[in-house]
């Protein structure tokens, strides 16, 4: 702040003439001051002539850190953008001036130019896609004053938005056209303009037919928005009606059976949730499948069918899914648990891999050591994360697993790093009361690998009398 008023206190020192001369030099130095200048005498100016000169200021920033093949480096991005944050101030100032639709149009050539940027820049720090964001939300606070708007200007900017939502620049940014027509929709204040709206969304929706993922992203995406417009423009009825036409997006269904467990219409669930898994599991969709099982299992709770909860629990807790485990138990007396606890435990032993993460979960939680034991000894790569659980009531199992490993893994090291960590696997046998194994393990080492004289030294460093 001192830096500026030293600054002020100069130019006031100077004449007309000087100051002109001054701007002149600067200018011929870095054509972004002739811009910026053009920008701030052109900021009364309306329609495209300021849009002009904001473009041009970005464009100038955006050339000088380019590269002789147009290519911004990393480590420009931040200057490159520079212009984009001058016309951004500019943005601010244009709207707290009451200038609605001048506001839009800048901050609809910020977006413009950055996605240009994106195309001819290394953005992997995010400064480019900040900028955006930054663009979209000034946007949005816009719209979210319509009442303030004059209805002409209005009706402007909400076709600003929606022509802009078509451009081609934006075909690889789905939520970039998604933000515009978004904020289309809170400018759609009288029935004619909620029409165009409605219009211009079951076209996009059409347009996006195709098979990738990106097209059904943005038709889903539409959708969604579509649903919420209709919920708050003409009530639940309508919308639960057009809700029921989409269910072949996965984010509608979902939306569909999240108001049914609202209204308790549990029933109304189950279907939902059955369409949902017999579809997506022709489609080998096996993560969207385990969420409709899911939503029909809460379903199951909260209805009280302990049966069907029960068999649809274990089928997940089967599928790998720990977090039904409880689920599953609770239904059970502790009388009844026994049993179909050592049911369940054996076939989810019958599994294979599957069985390697939540099986081991499950024997801690029940506090099992006998079955953790041969757990780990079928897989003795593992004694390091269970061994705790396991010393107790099975000391001399857990030093013969450890000596094991520490063997294994002697055989695989080959650097000092690995030759260290075989020695770090010795120290903790020592640690679980195994000083006497440690140090036979450590001699046995030491004259296995004579031509490993790292591995020699790190087993020294053990002071188990090796020399």
């Amino acid at each position: 702040m001192s830096q500026q008023k030293n600054l002020k206190k100069l130019l006031e020192s100077e004449n007309k003439d000087s100051l002109v001369d001054i701007i002149l030099s600067l200018a011929a130095d870095d054509e972004s001051v002739e811009q910026r200048i053009k920008l701030l005498q052109k900021s009364k100016t309306a329609g495209n002539k300021r849009v002009v000169e904001c473009r041009k200021l970005i464009r100038s920033y955006r050339s000088d850190y380019a590269d002789k093949d147009g290519f911004i480096n990393w480590r420009n991005v931040s200057g490159a953008v520079k212009g984009a944050e001058i016309v951004a101030e500019k943005a601010r100032e244009v709207a707290k001036e009451g200038d609605w639709i001048g506001a839009v149009r800048i901050e609809l050539c910020i977006l413009e130019e950055m996605v240009d940027m994106l195309q001819v820049s290394d953005d992997s720090g995010g400064t480019v896609g900040f900028v955006i964001e930054e663009s979209l939300e000034r946007m949005h606070d816009l719209t979210l004053v319509s009442d303030c708007i004059p209805q002409k200007e209005l009706q402007t900017a909400f076709q600003l938005l929606l022509d802009e939502s078509k451009q081609f620049r934006f075909a690889g940014w789905p939520d970039l056209q998604l933000a515009l027509i978004e904020n289309a929709s809170y400018l759609a204040a009288d029935n004619a303009l909620r029409k165009k709206w409605d219009e211009h969304v079951l076209r996009m929706s059409n347009e996006h037919r195709g098979s990738s993922w990106s097209d059904h992203y943005f038709a889903e995406q539409l959708a969604k928005m579509r649903y919420q417009h209709i919920k708050t423009r003409e009530g639940e009825e309508l919308a639960k009606e057009y809700l029921y036409q989409q269910l072949h997006f996965s984010e509608i269904r979902k939306i569909a059976i999240e108001n049914a467990l609202n209204s308790g219409n549990y029933k109304e669930v189950i279907k939902l949730a059955e369409e949902g898994e017999e579809r997506d599991q022709a489609n080998g969709l096996r993560g969207l499948v385990n969420q409709w099982k899911q939503y029909r299992l809460e379903a199951y709770q909260r209805s009280g069918e302990i049966d069907k909860l029960r068999k649809l629990g274990e089928e997940l807790v089967l599928d790998g899914d720990y977090s039904c485990y409880q689920k599953v138990k609770d239904t059970y007396q502790r009388a009844e648990w026994p049993p179909v606890y050592k049911s369940l435990m054996q076939r989810l032993g019958e599994k294979g891999e599957g069985y390697s993460d939540i099986y081991p979960q499950i024997l801690l939680e029940e506090h099992d050591a006998e079955l953790l034991l041969e757990y780990v000894t079928k897989k003795p790569n593992r004694i390091e994360e269970y061994y705790l659980y396991l010393k107790e009531q099975f000391p001399e199992q857990v030093k013969d697993l450890l000596r094991a490993y520490i063997v294994e893994k002697a055989d695989q090291s080959s650097t000092r790093k690995q030759y260290w960590n075989v020695c770090r696997i010795i120290r903790l046998l020592e640690k679980v009361g195994g000083k006497e194994e440690a140090v036979d393990i450590a001699h046995v080492l030491f004259a296995k690998y004579l031509n490993r004289p790292a591995f020699r030294d790190e087993l020294m460093k053990l002071k188990y009398g090796m020399q």
